[in-house]
């Protein structure tokens, strides 16, 4: 093909002749909105969002179905792009429904990601919620105690029975961080610009806080002797203990946070001062004035405002009160003050309210707890006049009232009764019915008729340059949520704004289902909110004690379980919401008939949701082209069209194989995975590449993790075909599971003792030891699973090499190599990339069920050029799309016919063979008798006359006299020991090909055969469950003196062992992988090990006991290339960047792909045609890796193996 040149957006671009405008664009960093469209699959242009202007065109045009042509203009962003574009996502907005973020997050004026912290509670990972609160808020034990949480009264949960208890559980966070010396946010480099913060109240340490985190040094001025403000001020003890708030504000100082106190602005300090001396300034004043009551005698002695009254109360001024408070006032202050009179030893505390109980503003548990300590209640009353005695108030007069109709707040208004009042005798008044902004301080900026400072909402700039304000100084009082959400937006204003371009703050234009009632959630279980523990009355109001608890671990556990996972779990992932957020479309404007349907989900893994479906049909491509299922289908047309499963099957019913491909491709959170973890959870996840651990592809995957639990692996999709099976998508439970070894064991005289880590290894260590003193070499045996790294494998080699034994294979190594026998080499010849140059691909056994990666990169290429055979005793997915399929009975003959016809054909030069080659005329002895046979046949017609031909064996269930044919087939026709020609083994672990490399490859069977016949006395198993497998083997163990198992789980093998040691998940360790093709890659860490440590720092310290000195991975690394010579140069490649196969060297550290390019591994580099010594072509598949053992468990008992 040839090149074009394209002109989008001014930008000369030059790209392949047949290539699309969208994947031009996107190759060259122009981003065109699309939901549809994946590079891998054929365009589809169902969302219509990638609409382009192309010069000379009338119409708008779909840039992921366009071809470009040479020549072309195009435009991306017109008006008329624009507006189609917005118009196509409002319309799918329109019908889609769900919560893009949880009611409790949206009614937070912070954002606080609640449904995230609940949920990383619900799975015990306090530290990770804590991180979560801290990036919205500074003081989350103190909020947690005081704020009257919107998000409760948002929580959907109250349909079903009662809301979360978010803020106790915040609470419970806040406490553990404070406990712990409270986490202290990274902070970016420093910036060198300076920011004066006016106030240390909630707005103040917010805006403080998070323009600290992006590396500006912030001074906070303070008037008042204590930072914290009206949380310090005007809450008393009782609510909020100071000193929680102290070691939270501290947090700001560790920050590199200054705080000036008793510096008073307008007094000390002038703003102009700041104005020149900062680089920005945010006024957060506060409210500190008591509003007036509004009525005669209220400025006389023995009247307080409800702020001036808590405030001399936390400070200890002489507060003259008598026996009889008078409290006006139907909010949170009003009942703080009350029952702040009555601690203070007040014998008569009585509440006016003008309104009746049901509308007072205040907290029902605060109404409750008041009237609990003894305060009295006194409904539709208002002051008329405070009358007093010359020197103080004494009385107040009110007026009765009574409910009229409803005013702006939705409360019903009070409307005097004519002629009735009533008058109540007083020591002291105290007002409690609102507070104003004072902003005499900062007389240079404007205000408000209402007396607050005037600003810009969306900016908070004030009329001066440079100077900023927020919280209660711009909004008037409001709750200190509310204050925090103003200091942290207007922190994100400020670092704008000393970047050079003030970005405002926008609200996001969140999809939400505003239609739901109680009959959505007939099917949730009823659970009772965990009650909070309060401190007696009688008790709690004779001092300034807290007068609640925190919630246990347990209770708090119990109580975020109870959490229904409103928001949308595909929230961090979803390409939907980034384009409704980029675009600001309004996800309201076109309203109109909403699907809602109830599907019941049952599958193990995944989760479809029809009500969120745009009808990209990616999931329904994907499952086609790239794994070659129909397992899902559009069912019916236009409005009411979804997808469905075939038959419209339960979706583990259907032909899915559960590879999750689906999810992958989704951009909605239609089809998303059932994660991990015990409570689904959406939140932002750290990214590890790593692979695969089960069968030998080595497919690359990411694994996304938060804290130290794994919640999700999804295909990396730089990495080759960027799929996964069943098992690398979905097979990663076991690293979180609970039942997981977490101590050492020890059994002596039939009892389990759980000893530390060092003494169980040591007893490993001695006992081998004490063995092969006393009996002497090949008297110790180790068992260990493929699927651990090349490190791990040395280490054990080390350790069988000091203890003088040649037994150290694995249950899975069952036979001898066919392979070996006759080229020399046990390992594949070529790479999977030479599949999509070769002509002939045979595949042998069963690769798509056992290996469905591998089967799709057959496919793929069979897809580009070459053809597809394949051969199986039973029927195989594979025979639905390979180009021939054979069904050979269960023996050796059709094979021996094979070789008959490629000698009887002429595709065998028997010259040259017998050059390269021994045995040849043994080989033609033994097929001579062969049956003629017509599959046979068409096989060798198809294998002899393909110029290039590449042999997939199925490593689990192929026998190794089928291994002896093939590669003498290989041999005989000169299809191997160059390019695209040659024989590929599919592993059936993930480091199989490794151990065999090191010399791990024992028969597992012949060890047993040794234990049996008391030949060896001791042995370690590590990773396999031989037990597990065959019950039987138990009784053989039995003959050992001394067993070790270094596992995961408590399996059946460790059960009968003396000693247990458990070892971390290949999630938790480090190291390479050597793929079925030779490719070596590595896995790294995505989480710490808990308690548990790693198999190669285990293995590290019995080397240790043992006089072996490796201590560290590199040095493991180093002596493996010093000793393995097919790894040579394993310590100089760079196996994260590039591809290093082995055999490899210091001088050629890539390694080759192909091999026996010289020659073969034999004597004479002559290869040494084999002759079968059984009939059998295929043999069962046994699994002894006790991973991989407990997976296959799982999807028998969730019907998913077929």
């Amino acid at each position: 093909m040839g090149t074009i040149r394209v002109n989008i957006n001014n930008r000369e671009l030059a790209a392949q002749e047949g290539t699309t405008i969208l994947k031009i664009a996107l190759d060259n960093g122009i981003d065109i909105s699309n939901l549809c469209y994946d590079s891998r699959m054929k365009p589809y242009g169902a969302c219509g969002v990638c609409v382009v202007e192309i010069e000379g065109n009338p119409k708008l045009q779909r840039a992921c179905s366009t071809i470009a042509s040479d020549g072309m203009v195009v435009k991306t962003d017109t008006a008329r792009t624009i507006s189609a574009r917005k118009a196509a996502f409002e319309l799918l907005a329109s019908d889609h429904r769900g919560d893009c973020r949880p009611p409790c997050v949206n009614a937070c004026p912070a954002h606080t990601d609640c449904q995230g912290y609940v949920g990383l509670i619900a799975n015990g990972q306090y530290e990770e919620a804590i991180k979560l609160v801290k990036d919205v808020l500074a003081l989350p034990a103190s909020i947690g105690r005081v704020c009257p949480h919107p998000c409760e009264t948002a929580c959907r949960r109250q349909n079903s029975d009662d809301p979360i208890a978010i803020a106790e559980l915040k609470r419970f966070l806040g406490d553990i961080d404070v406990n712990n010396g409270t986490f202290v946010p990274d902070v970016k480099e420093k910036t060198n610009k300076k920011v004066a913060v006016i106030g240390t109240g909630p707005a103040g340490i917010s805006c403080a806080y998070f323009l600290a985190m992006e590396g500006h040094e912030v001074v906070i001025y303070e008037s008042m002797p204590k930072p914290g403000g009206m949380l310090r001020y005007g809450i008393p003890q009782y609510r909020l203990p100071k000193e929680i708030l102290d070691a939270e504000i501290d947090t700001l100082r560790k920050m590199g946070v200054e705080i000036k106190c008793n510096v008073k602005l307008g007094v000390d300090v002038s703003l102009s001062y700041l104005k020149k001396t900062y680089d920005a300034v945010f006024i957060a004043i506060g409210a500190w004035a008591s509003s007036d009551i509004g009525c005669k005698g209220q400025d006389m002695e023995g009247v307080l405002g409800g702020i001036d009254f808590l405030r001399m109360a936390t400070q200890s001024e002489p507060i003259y009160m008598g026996n009889k408070v008078i409290v006006i006032g139907g909010g949170n202050t009003a009942m703080d003050v009350a029952r702040t009179a009555v601690r203070l030893g007040a014998e008569s505390v009585k509440l006016l309210y003008r309104r009746t109980r049901d509308e007072m503003p205040a907290e029902k548990i605060e109404i409750d707890e008041a009237e609990e300590e003894g305060v009295e209640f006194n409904f539709l009353v208002a002051p008329v006049e405070i009358t007093g005695n010359g020197t103080r108030a004494t009385t107040i007069r009110c007026q009765k009232m009574r409910l009229g109709e409803a005013d702006a707040s939705g409360r019903r208004k009070p409307e005097p009764i004519e002629g009735e009042e009533i008058t109540f005798e007083a020591d002291l008044i105290v007002s409690a019915i609102g507070q104003r902004v004072n902003a005499d301080c900062v007389k240079e900026l404007t205000t408000t008729r209402k007396g607050t400072i005037s600003v810009n909402e969306n900016t908070f700039e004030t009329n001066i340059e440079g100077v900023f304000a927020g919280g209660e100084a711009s909004t008037g009082p409001k709750i200190a949520i509310e204050a925090i959400a103003q200091g942290k937006n207007a922190a994100r204003v400020i670092h704008s704004y000393l970047n050079g371009v003030i970005i405002p703050v926008a609200n996001p234009n969140y999809i939400v289902q505003n239609d739901l009632c109680k009959k959505d959630f007939e099917h949730v279980e009823k659970q009772n909110r965990e009650p909070q523990v309060v401190v007696p009355a009688e008790k709690r109001k004779l001092s300034f004690s807290p007068i609640s608890e925190t919630f246990t671990e347990e209770v708090a556990l119990r109580e975020a379980s109870r959490c229904l996972e409103c928001g949308c779990h595909d929230y961090f992932e979803c390409k939907l919401i980034k384009y409704i957020e980029k675009h600001d479309i309004d996800t309201e404007r076109i309203c109109g008939e909403k699907h809602k349907r109830q599907e019941e989900q049952n599958h193990p893994f995944i989760t479809r949701n029809a009500d969120k479906c745009i009808l990209c049909g990616q999931c329904v491509r994907a499952c086609e082209e790239f794994i070659g299922v129909t397992a899902i289908g559009l069912e019916k047309r236009g409005f009411d069209s979804k997808v469905i499963p075939e038959f419209n099957l339960p979706l583990q019913e259907s032909s899915c194989i559960s590879c999750g491909q689906c999810v992958d491709v989704c951009p909605t959170g239609a089809c998303i995975e059932k994660e991990a973890v015990k409570k689904q959870v959406p939140v932002d996840f750290n990214n590890i590449n790593s692979v695969c651990n089960y069968c030998g592809v080595g497919c690359n995957l990411v694994l996304q993790s938060k804290g130290n639990l794994v919640y999700k692996s999804i295909p990396n999709r730089s990495k080759d075909e960027g799929l996964l099976c069943v098992k690398g998508r979905f097979g990663i439970n076991f690293i979180n599971d609970e039942n997981r070894v977490k101590t050492s064991v020890v059994r002596r005289k039939g009892e389990s003792i759980e000893v530390d880590l060092e003494e169980a290894l040591t007893l490993i260590s001695k006992n081998l030891q004490i063995v092969k003193g006393q009996y002497g070499d090949n008297s110790v045996a180790i068992l260990a699973s493929p699927r651990f790294t090349n490190e791990d494998a040395f280490i054990v080699k080390k350790i069988a090499d000091k203890l003088n034994t040649s037994f150290i294979g694995s249950m899975t190594s069952s036979e001898a190599s066919g392979m070996e026998s006759v080229l020399g080499y046990n390992a594949s010849t070529n790479s999977y990339d030479e599949l999509y140059s070769t002509d002939l691909i045979v595949s042998i056994g069963h690769v798509d069920e056992n290996h469905p990666i591998m089967a799709v990169k057959m496919k793929y290429a069979a897809r580009e050029k070459a053809k597809l055979v394949s051969i199986s005793s039973s029927k195989t997915r594979m025979e639905d799309y390979a180009n021939i399929s054979f069904n050979p009975y269960n023996n050796i003959e059709f094979l021996k016919s094979f070789i008959k016809a490629l000698f009887d054909g002429g595709y065998v030069n028997e010259g040259e063979v017998s050059n390269k080659a021994e045995n040849l005329d043994g080989l033609k002895n033994y097929v001579k008798d062969a049956k003629d046979c017509t599959d046979a046949a068409n096989l060798a017609k198809m294998y002899g006359e393909a110029k290039k031909a590449i042999i997939v064996i199925d490593d689990d269930i192929v026998t190794e006299d089928t291994y002896k044919l093939l590669a003498d087939a290989a041999v005989i026709t000169g299809k191997i020991g160059k390019p695209h020609s040659g024989i590929i083994i599919v592993r059936s672990s993930s480091n199989a090909q490794g151990f065999i490399d090191i010399g791990i490859k024992a028969k597992g069977m012949e060890i047993l055969e040794q234990i049996k016949e008391g030949k060896i006395k001791a042995a370690v198993i590590i990773g396999e469950d031989p037990v597990g497998d065959d019950k039987d083997t138990a009784e053989i163990l039995k003959n050992l003196e001394f067993l070790a198992t270094l596992d995961t789980f408590m399996t059946d093998t460790a059960l009968i062992s003396n000693v247990v040691v458990p070892i971390g998940s290949f999630a938790e360790s480090e190291g390479t992988l050597t793929r079925s093709d030779r490719k070596v890659q590595k896995i790294t860490p995505a989480i710490s090990a808990a308690n548990v440590n790693t198999l190669f720092n285990n293995l590290s310290k019995i080397a240790q006991h043992l006089d072996i000195n490796i201590v560290t991975l590199s040095q493991a690394v180093e002596m493996l290339s010093s000793e393995i010579e097919a790894y040579s140069g394993l310590c100089e490649a760079d196996i994260q960047n590039e591809d290093i196969y082995v055999p490899n060297s210091r001088t050629n550290t890539y390694g080759s792909q192909v091999l026996c390019t010289d020659g073969f591994n034999k004597e004479f580099k002559k290869a040494v045609l084999a002759l079968p010594e059984g009939d059998k072509m295929f043999k069962d598949k046994k699994v002894y890796d006790s991973i991989q053992m407990r997976f296959d468990s799982y999807l028998k008992e969730k019907g998913l193996t077929r």
